[in-house]
């Protein structure tokens, strides 16, 4: 299986079991999240229904309260939310940005920073254009000199918001 890692903090953000499409000139995977009972995270449906009884996700019969939903992407990596006013998220962004494409060149990939700088500008030019509608992750050691994660509902009837990471940012990691 191949893990998704922070380039600066080694945090791991994502993972291949979560199919993603590339945007912005290839800089941000756009994963599809959805809401999950927090019991049923990690465990793979193979179409025999809850413990083999076909019961029901959400608690079944008997009066049982209904499982804890919790956000598959979110959950699975540990990401943290992290609150930002538009002012701090453009420091850390401007930051961010100068980082990564320092560490692109030092790593033997000058080839690629016009292309992500052309893309992070478009998709922080959108970002910003609906600021208000984001919500922003940091990995699980809440490092702020690392990457982060941004969901946005896409469409109000989706079963969840896309998650947005920096592909630049990722490194990938075999297990």
């Amino acid at each position: 299986m191949r893990v998704f890692q922070d380039v600066f903090t080694n945090d791991e953000m994502m993972s291949e079991l979560f199919k993603f499409e590339l945007a912005y000139n290839d800089v941000a995977m756009k994963v599809r999240a959805s809401y999950k009972s927090k019991e049923s995270i990690g465990n793979i449906d193979i179409g025999c229904g809850n413990a083999f009884g076909g019961g029901d996700e959400d608690g079944g019969a008997g009066g049982e309260m209904p499982a804890e939903k919790v956000l598959d992407v979110q959950y699975n990596f540990n990401l943290v939310e992290t609150p930002y006013s538009k002012a701090d998220f453009m420091t850390y962004i401007k930051t961010f940005m100068k980082n990564l494409k320092t560490w692109l060149e030092a790593n033997g990939k000058s080839d690629r920073v016009a292309e992500f700088q052309k893309g992070a500008t478009e998709f922080v030019k959108f970002v910003v254009s609906k600021f208000d509608e984001f919500t922003f992750y940091s990995g699980s050691s809440e490092n702020v000199d690392g990457g982060i994660a941004l969901s946005y509902w896409e469409n109000d009837s989706d079963a969840g918001p896309v998650f947005f990471f920096f592909r630049d940012a990722l490194k990938e990691v075999k297990y």
